[in-house]
């Protein structure tokens, strides 16, 4: 009878202690999930954050120098420039890559245009009829391409690897719109 308790006792224990170790698996991959998705959400922050910080960069090279991409294009000497296409690329620390853009993983494009200031003002209001000459609209992205193969001249309809854009425009005096 005695041999017969210490096993009960013992199955007793041991049943307690697969279950204790149950849930301490089961806690120790809730935490690990936790941790991923902390990393995963800090690493989209840093990206944001510098998506933020280079669409500024562009918006105020735009204002400054009036949406001339030649000008704009002297304060970033490691861009490259077509037409009316300004491209800068980084690699995944944001650091800028100027010679071998197969390492880069982030690219921000800047695409110029010069319209008529009619036209783009016209939602304005307290514009109509008063406005006339040109402006210089903008378009900025800032791009995710590490999971592409390609590098973008235009700014892509693809949401998903888009983490920034926004429009700017400068309104262009008299003189300016003559040139």
């Amino acid at each position: 009878m005695l041999n017969k308790q210490t096993n009960s006792k013992t199955s007793l224990f041991l049943m307690e202690l697969i279950i204790a170790i149950f849930f301490f698996s089961l806690a120790s991959a809730v935490c690990v999930r936790l941790f991923f998705s902390a990393h995963i959400l800090a690493e989209k922050t840093v990206n944001l954050n510098n998506a933020v910080t280079w669409s500024q960069n562009m918006s105020e090279a735009f204002y400054g120098q009036n949406g001339d991409i030649k000008k704009i294009a002297e304060l970033y000497p490691t861009a490259f420039v077509s037409h009316n296409t300004l491209m800068l690329f980084f690699d995944k620390n944001w650091e800028i890559v100027s010679d071998d853009v197969t390492k880069a993983s982030y690219e921000v494009l800047l695409t110029t245009q010069k319209n008529s200031a009619r036209l783009v003002y016209a939602d304005v209001s307290e514009y109509k009829g008063k406005i006339s000459g040109n402006a210089m609209t903008g378009h900025i992205a800032v791009i995710d391409i590490r999971n592409t193969e390609e590098v973008f001249s235009e700014i892509p309809d693809d949401p998903d690897i888009i983490i920034i854009d926004n429009k700017v425009d400068v309104y262009l005096r008299k003189e300016a719109a003559n040139e």
